[in-house]
């Protein structure tokens, strides 16, 4: 999982991932399942200040 640093605070946070459901359906769906991995994505969330954003 990739690293990121957090707008607000500048920690080291994890960034958000894809859901199986999402992956799933994208290959199973194959162009059209590809929103299923814009809508899916989990946001990004800072262990230190709690901060949640996008990226």
């Amino acid at each position: 999982m990739a690293q990121v640093t957090c707008p607000k605070c500048s920690s080291l946070a994890s960034q958000g991932s894809y859901p199986v459901w999402a992956i799933i359906v994208a290959i199973c769906a194959f162009p059209i399942g590809l929103l299923a991995l814009l809508a899916g994505r989990s946001p990004t969330r800072c262990p230190n200040c709690g901060f949640t954003w996008q990226s």
